[in-house]
């Protein structure tokens, strides 16, 4: 599978996830991303088909933003959900809301959607949501970003689903 992680702070967010995937046991590439930027919006993903899902959320956020204007949260949120029921993915989303302060939600397969200010998924979430519990409360995008790529390091010293390359999207506020 794969490990992503989401971290919100006063500066902004940070998502972080690995370059793995894994099925059936073995590892099929190290080279995939699963963090994904759109522009002001940022997405990491879990699922079998991450391309597709990406292809998918691009053609959504285009003709979104074609039709309506920029995207803030709660319209993310719910793209990002219909999506992720389509492909059973878990994803997490930032995006800004109206005044442009960024926000962090999860995402579920099933659509459900929870906001979040530390988030975890994929085969070493509970690793890296130790890691993100411990160590919370960063003060800087740079703090949030270490403690991510510190998150994804630990779930990948004992998940074999977890790579330790590790791919940063940043949201400032």
């Amino acid at each position: 599978m794969s490990t992503v992680v989401g971290v919100a702070c006063p500066a902004g967010v940070v998502l972080a996830g690995d370059r793995v995937v894994a099925s059936g046991g073995r590892i099929r590439s190290r080279s995939r991303r699963h963090v994904l930027d759109f522009d002001r919006v940022g997405a990491a993903v879990v699922c079998g088909d991450v391309p597709a899902v990406a292809d998918r959320l691009d053609a959504e956020i285009r003709s979104y933003r074609t039709e309506r204007g920029r995207l803030r949260i709660d319209a993310a949120a719910r793209l990002v959900a219909d999506v992720a029921t389509d492909f059973d993915a878990s994803v997490l989303v930032t995006a800004p809301d109206d005044a442009g302060v960024p926000h962090l939600r999860s995402i579920d397969p099933g659509g459900g959607v929870t906001e979040e200010s530390l988030a975890a998924l994929g085969s070493g979430a509970a690793l890296a949501l130790g890691v993100l519990e411990a160590g919370h409360d960063p003060g800087s995008l740079d703090d949030a970003a270490a403690l991510a790529r510190d998150a994804i390091a630990a779930a990948a010293e004992r998940d074999p689903g977890t790579g330790t390359d590790v791919d940063i999207y940043r949201l400032p506020a």
